[in-house]
C-alpha cells in the first residue's frame, strides 16, 4: 500500500518547479499564511534546509557540500539553493532502490522510500505556502497523494513525533478521520497517542469524527485550512485537541 516510488520521484520534481514557478514575481518578504508563520523567503530556505539534512541522513556524496547562506539572502538565492539541492536529492533518489536501508526518525521505516516521502510531502505542503503567499491559485492535489498525506502526517507525526517530543494530549479524546476509501482512529490521552486504521470510523464510536475531500484534510491537518474546510461532528473539543496536538508535532 502507498503511493509508487517513481511516481513519488516523478512529482516530487513536479512540485519544486511548481514552487520555484511561483516565485518569479513574489516579494521574499511576503507573509505565508497559515501554522507555519513565515514568509515565504523563509519557507523556501527552510525547505532549501530539509533538502540538504535529508542528503546527509541518506549518506549521499552531495551532502558534504554545503550551501551557506547569509542572513538576510534575496528571494533569488534561497530559491537557487532550494532547485539546486532537490536536482541532488532526485539525483540521489533515481539512483537507488526504495528498500535500499539507510537511517530515518521513524522506527518502523529505515529505507529511501521514508524519505522520499517525506520529502514529496515536505515539498507539496510548502508549495502550497509559496504559491498562497505569492498570490498564485493553488495548484490542485491529487486525491491519493493527499490521502497518502494524511496517512503519514498521522502516523509519523501524531502517532509517533508527539510521543518523542514528550508532548501528551491534556484529555482523554478519541477522534474518527476519513478521506474516500480510507479511515484512521486517533486516540490521545495522558499516557500517549494511537492511531490505527479503521475499516469505518461510524462503528467505532470515537468522541468526534473528521473528514472530507482528501486535499482538505490533508492541509487542515497541516495547518493551512481552516476548520470550514472540514466536517466535522461530535465533540469539536476533541477535534480541537487532535488539530493543536498536529501542530505542536508538525512544527
Amino acid at each position: 500500500m502507498g503511493l509508487d516510488y517513481g511516481r513519488m520521484l516523478d512529482l516530487l520534481g513536479i512540485e519544486a518547479q511548481l514552487l520555484t514557478a511561483a516565485t518569479h514575481d513574489a516579494h521574499v518578504d511576503a507573509p505565508v499564511w497559515g501554522a507555519s508563520g513565515r514568509t515565504l523567503g523563509q519557507t523556501i530556505r527552510h525547505l532549501g534546509d530539509l533538502c540538504e539534512d535529508t542528503l546527509s541522513w541518506l549518506g549521499a556524496t552531495a551532502a558534504e557540500q554545503r550551501w551557506d547562506l547569509p542572513d538576510r539572502p534575496a528571494l533569488r538565492e534561497v530559491t537557487s539553493r532550494f532547485a539546486v539541492r532537490l536536482a541532488d536529492l532526485l539525483a540521489e533518489f533515481g539512483s537507488r532502490p526504495p528498500h535500499d536501508r539507510c537511517p530515518t526518525w521513524w522506527p518502523e521505516q529505515h529505507t529511501v522510500r521514508f524519505w522520499l516521502r517525506r520529502m514529496l510531502h515536505a515539498t507539496t505542503v510548502h508549495r502550497v505556502d509559496v504559491q498562497a503567499a505569492a498570490g498564485v491559485l493553488p495548484t490542485p492535489i491529487e486525491p491519493d497523494v493527499a490521502t497518502d498525506g494524511v496517512d503519514e502526517v498521522l502516523r509519523l507525526w501524531f502517532g509517533y513525533r508527539l510521543h518523542a517530543l514528550g508532548i501528551t494530549a491534556t484529555r482523554p479524546c478519541s477522534v474518527g478521520v476519513y478521506v474516500a476509501d480510507r479511515n484512521w482512529l486517533v486516540t490521545a490521552d495522558q499516557n500517549g497517542a494511537a492511531v490505527v486504521s479503521s475499516g469505518d470510523v461510524s462503528t467505532t464510536t470515537p468522541d468526534a469524527v473528521v473528514g472530507g475531500d482528501a486535499p482538505a484534510v490533508y492541509l487542515w491537518m497541516w495547518g493551512r485550512l481552516p476548520d470550514r474546510a472540514v466536517e466535522t461532528s461530535g465533540d469539536l473539543d476533541a477535534i480541537a485537541q487532535l488539530w493543536g496536538l498536529l501542530q505542536l508535532a508538525t512544527r
